[in-house]
């Protein structure tokens, strides 16, 4: 039998003209090549537990937040997966008439992961030596003498269990989505915590994928708009400028040019519950 579980279901329209290619394209396209068609296609989404079939698009998806970042992505892919009793993948829900232990080969199709890793237990590993290491990197670069100490001190303080928090997902899925899967998230930390396994974090690292605009760097866009309200509740936070490792060093935005930064956010692991609930309320306030 299948060891997948469904969770909570998000639905989505895009566009017909989206979907289709060649000429029922062409049809729906005015002569600048703009879509004027009408007709919309609904896709349903459906958090699921990581299993072996979708290490590559889990792969990917990491990709999207660590870039050209050292870091063994194909071994961090393996720990979500392994550790599949908590966090979720994305994936489109299957057609009614399709058996669900006959569809190993459309793993491929994840859109999403939502997660948390201990790097102080799995500390010895080596893609969370590598995280590790590119965090306090990164810390010591670009983050001001309080955070740099912050950053030092909870990893190298055993005592201080650490959690790493992936929030990844392709462009376009809908942020709604984020409120369900981290519901899930919290439970099953809960019933973790529970069977007395390692998943109660004093500390919460977050890596957030933003984008400033030249003209104005104050003004900073959140490629999960859900994590925007985040920044209040951290202990502290610092910038990364990834221009140099983004396939595309700028990305235009309403007309002007937006620059691709990560935003490092260290919260008290107390907080989970509060930053869900203000996640859940930046959603709904869409």
């Amino acid at each position: 039998m299948s060891n997948k579980r469904n969770k909570e279901i998000v639905h989505d329209s895009e566009s017909e003209g989206e979907q289709e290619s060649g000429s029922e394209r062409d049809s729906d396209v005015d002569s600048d090549g703009n879509y004027v068609g009408e007709k919309e296609l609904q896709t349903d989404f459906e958090g699921r537990n990581p299993e072996d079939c979708d290490f590559h698009g889990i792969k990917q998806l990491l990709r999207q937040l660590f870039l050209k970042s050292n870091v063994d992505l194909g071994a961090l892919a393996q720990i979500i997966i392994s550790q599949n009793y908590v966090g979720s993948v994305v994936k489109q829900c299957l057609d009614d008439g399709i058996d669900e232990d006959d569809d190993d080969d459309v793993g491929d199709g994840v859109f999403g992961v939502t997660t948390v890793i201990n790097i102080t237990k799995r500390k010895e590993e080596s893609c969370v030596k590598q995280i590790r290491t590119l965090l306090t990197t990164l810390a010591d670069g670009n983050a001001d003498e309080k955070t740099k100490a912050l950053v030092n001190k909870i990893l190298s303080d055993d005592g201080s269990q650490v959690g790493l928090v992936i929030n990844e997902r392709i462009l376009n899925i809908p942020a709604a989505i984020s409120v369900p899967l981290f519901s899930s998230l919290q439970s099953e930390i809960e019933k973790a915590v529970k069977k007395n396994m390692p998943y109660t974090f004093q500390y919460l690292i977050w890596i957030c994928k933003t984008y400033k605009t030249s003209e104005d760097e104050t003004d900073v866009l959140f490629a999960n708009q859900e994590e925007k309200p985040l920044t209040e509740e951290a202990l502290a936070s610092f910038d990364v400028d990834v221009t140099e490792q983004a396939e595309l060093s700028q990305w235009d935005y309403e007309g002007g040019a937006m620059t691709p930064y990560r935003k490092v956010l260290i919260f008290d692991g107390k907080k989970f519950t509060q930053l869900v609930r203000l996640m859940k309320e930046e959603v709904e306030g869409v």
